[in-house]
C-alpha cells in the first residue's frame, strides 16, 4: 500500500497548480507562537514537530483499517509534495523572458521555482543558474526527502520532515538547532538523490564528484545538490540549461518510482 499511496499522491500533485493549502499558514503561526515563548530550542522543536509526529505514529500504530491508513498516508504525502506543476511554470518563466518581462519572470521564479530572491535581481544574467538551483532543491525537499522518510517510517516520517522544512522555509533565522535537525533529516536523501542524478545523467563526471562529497557530514545539502546536478547535466547553452535540468530531475523521480515498483514486485 505504501507504493500505491506514493503513486496516488504523486499523480495528484502533478495535476495541481499552486499550493495555497491552509495548513502551512497554521503551522507557521504555531511556530511563531512557540518561538515567542523564549524556550530552549530543543523544547521548541519537540513541541513543534516531535509531539505531532508521535501522535500521528500512535494513531497509525493502533492498526486502523487499511483505507484509513491509506488516506492518511496520501494526505500527508500531498502536504509534502505540494503542486508538481514546475514544468508548466518553467515554460511560463521562459515565455516571460522571451517577452523581456524581467520583473515578471523574476517574481514567478521566486514564488514558484525556488529562486533565492536575495541573491538575484530581475534581468540578472545568471538567473538561469539560480532557477536551476531552486528547482533542484524543490524536487529534493518535496519529493525525494518525503519519499525516503515515508518508506522508512510511514506518514509520521513525512510529517516530521514537512514540519521542519516548513518552519525553515518561512524563517531562515530560526534557531540553529532547527537547521541541524533539518540537515540530519536531509543527509541521506540528498546523497541518494545525487547518486540517482549520476545514474540518469553524465555518470562519469557526476559520480566522481559525488564520491568526493558523499562522506562529508557538514557539507551543505544545497551546495552538494547543485554541484552534482551541474555535473550530471554537463555543459549546456543558456537556452538548454533549464529544460535539460528539468528533464534530468524528472528522470530521477521516475527512477525512484521504478525502483519502488521493482521492490514491491520482488518483495
Amino acid at each position: 500500500m505504501d507504493f500505491i499511496a506514493i503513486i496516488v499522491a504523486y499523480l495528484v500533485s502533478i495535476s495541481l497548480s499552486g499550493h495555497g493549502e491552509p495548513l502551512t499558514g497554521i503551522v507557521i503561526e504555531w511556530r511563531d507562537f512557540l518561538q515567542k515563548r523564549g524556550w530552549n530550542a530543543k523544547i521548541t522543536v519537540a513541541l513543534f514537530a516531535l509531539i505531532p509526529t508521535v501522535v500521528l505514529a500512535l494513531l497509525t500504530g493502533w492498526k486502523p483499517s487499511g483505507i484509513i491508513t491509506f488516506v492518511i498516508s496520501v494526505g500527508v504525502l500531498l502536504l509534502a509534495f505540494k503542486s508538481g506543476d514546475q514544468p508548466e511554470v518553467l515554460e511560463e518563466f521562459t515565455r516571460k523572458q522571451e517577452a523581456e518581462d524581467d520583473q515578471g519572470a523574476w517574481q514567478l521564479a521566486v514564488e514558484e521555482l525556488g529562486l533565492a530572491a536575495q541573491m538575484y535581481e530581475p534581468g540578472d544574467e545568471a538567473i538561469e543558474e539560480g532557477v536551476q538551483a531552486g528547482l533542484a532543491y524543490l524536487f529534493l525537499e518535496r519529493f525525494f526527502v518525503s519519499v525516503f522518510w515515508f518508506i522508512a517510517f510511514g506518514a509520521p516520517g513525512v510529517l516530521l520532515v514537512w514540519l521542519i522544512s516548513t518552519a525553515l522555509n518561512d524563517d531562515q533565522q530560526s534557531d540553529v538547532f532547527f537547521h541541524r535537525v533539518k540537515h540530519a533529516l536531509y543527509w541521506i536523501p540528498v546523497r541518494l538523490m545525487t547518486f540517482t542524478l549520476a545514474l540518469v545523467g553524465d555518470f562519469n563526471h557526476c559520480f566522481s564528484i559525488w564520491l568526493k562529497e558523499v562522506k562529508d557530514f557538514e557539507r551543505d545539502d544545497r551546495v552538494l545538490l547543485v554541484t552534482c546536478l551541474k555535473a550530471a547535466v554537463g555543459e549546456r547553452s543558456v537556452e538548454r540549461l533549464l529544460p535539460d535540468s528539468m528533464t534530468l530531475l524528472r528522470r530521477s523521480q521516475y527512477a525512484w518510482l521504478v525502483a519502488l515498483a521493482v521492490n514491491l514486485i520482488l518483495g
